[in-house]
């Protein structure tokens, strides 16, 4: 039974009509928060992938499987401790309560086990996003309602502040979720997200996009400031944490040698993985460190494109027009800027909620895109927004 015919039944209503009361409704969506809570606890203790593996169980066998899978000496989850998480992860749909005592695993509960990346993120949101949701109307309070929020002074940074962390109250959420432990989960999670669309050239070709005539190696030039990475560079993806997108790439177009792609992050010890059949020393791609708000420039210029994908989403307007900027000295004539994001659609509402509030983001319309483009030097080459799944905006040189 779902949540909301249980609810209506609670409150002594009849059948549920095609259109619910709104309090019933309103109920439904409210109450939501204090169950999201218990997520962590059944990512913890694997119940997700015990129930799967036990089919249809009772919270004590549940408790009992996932303490087998513990290692000596870790604590284990009690039996009152289990079943409330089930019985609360039923209520939120991601899996089944079959009678008082009986727990079933569903589609969304088989998901979660066959993608590890989705559990990855329900951690995410239901931690970091959870924390900076509980303090985002006390920050904006104790500022008098000045918004938008920083990068590094948003909800998240308050709430450390008034926990008396004030050290983690002046850092970036990635650098809070790093020393915290929690940065290696959240690239596990950005590998898949919740799902995948199917691989990144399939996506923007299916948007209409030539990915192949803006990968041309022959339009390819040298790599200018930093000769140490090889002559050549055609693709850099920003941010690029294990470098999927850019192996997606090289799938499709075997040509592309592992010192034309190169992936850019923060910290570029990040931990690869190339295919386990890549079969040539050329498979796979290059790291390299570039932190965009220490470094004055991007020293890869000239490249074919540079991609962004679910980067901008997560900066404020003045952070995300610096990247540009910088991103745009570096571009030749045939530069293409790749931003990969969601569209800013009532889909994606909750979404544009999780950026505010953990980095003072949001997700952009076109005109908005439009807006960052101009101010960059840059003009919007092509757009395509979808209402569900990943949107494309192209940005190149202004001329003149």
């Amino acid at each position: 039974m779902s949540f909301l015919n249980r609810l209506v039944t609670f409150l002594g209503l009849s059948n549920p009509s095609p259109s619910p009361p709104p309090g019933a409704l309103l109920a439904a969506t409210i109450t939501v928060p204090a169950s999201l809570g218990f997520v962590p606890v059944a990512v913890h203790f694997d119940l997700f992938a015990v129930l799967v593996q036990l089919g249809d169980a009772t919270a004590e066998e549940v408790a009992s499987a996932a303490n087998a899978q513990l290692k000596p000496g870790e604590p284990q989850i009690g039996v009152l401790l289990a079943s409330d998480t089930l019985y609360i992860m039923s209520g939120l749909g991601l899996l089944d309560q079959i009678s008082e005592t009986m727990f079933r695993a569903n589609a969304i509960t088989k998901h979660l086990v066959s993608m590890p990346s989705a559990q990855h993120g329900a951690l995410h949101f239901t931690t970091e996003d959870l924390l900076a949701a509980a303090f985002t109307m006390r920050k904006l309070v104790a500022t008098n309602f000045a918004y938008p929020f920083a990068d590094a002074d948003g909800p998240i940074q308050h709430a450390y502040k008034l926990m008396g962390n004030e050290a983690l109250a002046k850092e970036h959420t990635y650098t809070i979720m790093e020393r915290e432990g929690r940065m290696e989960s959240f690239n596990e999670f950005m590998v898949g997200k919740f799902l995948k669309y199917g691989t990144f050239p399939s996506r923007v070709q299916e948007l209409g996009y030539d990915l192949a005539s803006a990968l041309a190696p022959a339009l390819a030039p040298a790599l200018a400031p930093t000769p140490s990475q090889g002559e050549g560079v055609v693709m850099v993806d920003i941010g690029g944490g294990k470098g999927e997108l850019l192996l997606e790439v090289q799938s499709a177009y075997p040509h592309l040698r592992r010192d034309q792609l190169v992936v850019q992050e923060f910290n570029a010890e990040i931990e690869t993985s190339l295919p386990p059949d890549a079969g040539s020393s050329e498979a796979g791609f290059t790291t390299m460190e570039w932190n965009y708000k220490i470094s004055p420039i991007q020293p890869i210029h000239n490249a074919n494109i540079y991609s962004l994908q679910h980067i901008l989403h997560n900066l404020p307007d003045l952070d995300a027009v610096s990247l540009l900027q910088k991103l745009r000295k570096a571009m030749g004539a045939h530069s293409r800027i790749l931003i990969i994001e969601y569209a800013k659609n009532r889909t994606y509402t909750h979404l544009h909620a999780s950026m505010i509030a953990l980095y003072g983001g949001r997700e952009r319309s076109s005109q908005e895109w439009r807006a960052l483009a101009e101010v960059s030097g840059l003009v919007v080459g092509f757009e395509k927004y979808v209402e569900k799944g990943e949107s494309l905006v192209e940005m190149r040189l202004a001329e003149g």
